[in-house]
């Protein structure tokens, strides 16, 4: 089961690398694809939606590329995803795509609403920042740390 798609996934790091790069100017399509080892082609389709969602400008010219608009503290991953491939959703019943007739006591559409409630809170609380500073303390230990403090704190209750 992939909650976060692959292309989820790039479009977070191409974001990371122009939140490192904030207020140091734009940076090209082409180095991003290169330092985030992701296609050209597919770097230019995520930055143009992300382009297109206001999260990002561009310039043009010998300096031109990509930079951010708003300050990486200001960006969620739960931005970000929705951006790329919509809310996350654990199921179509939490879409309200299959009606089943069981969905008011089905127990399982319950928890499995819980817990995508727990991975949009995780995500909107988790910012390009937070992630800028767990890469510069270069710890795992401190991500470990982030993510359990994010896990006690939303519980699945």
């Amino acid at each position: 089961m992939e909650i976060i798609r692959r292309k989820t996934d790039y479009a977070f790091r191409l974001m990371l690398n122009l939140s490192i790069n904030y207020g140091k100017g734009a940076v090209s399509a082409r180095t991003l694809s290169n330092e985030e080892q992701v296609s050209y082609q597919l770097t230019c389709k995520l930055l143009q939606k992300l382009h297109d969602s206001g999260y990002i400008k561009s310039s043009m010219g010998p300096k031109g590329g990509y930079f951010l608009i708003k300050s990486p503290s200001q960006i969620s991953l739960a931005d970000i995803v929705r951006v790329i491939q919509s809310p996350i959703s654990l199921s179509d019943c939490l879409l309200g795509i299959n009606n089943c007739p069981k969905k008011s006591i089905c127990s399982i559409h319950k928890e499995l609403y819980k817990l995508g409630n727990y991975i949009d809170n995780f995500l909107s609380n988790l910012t390009l920042n937070q992630l800028i500073n767990i890469r510069n303390n270069d710890s795992e230990n401190n991500a470990n740390f982030l993510i359990n403090k994010e896990f006690s704190k939303n519980k699945l209750n």
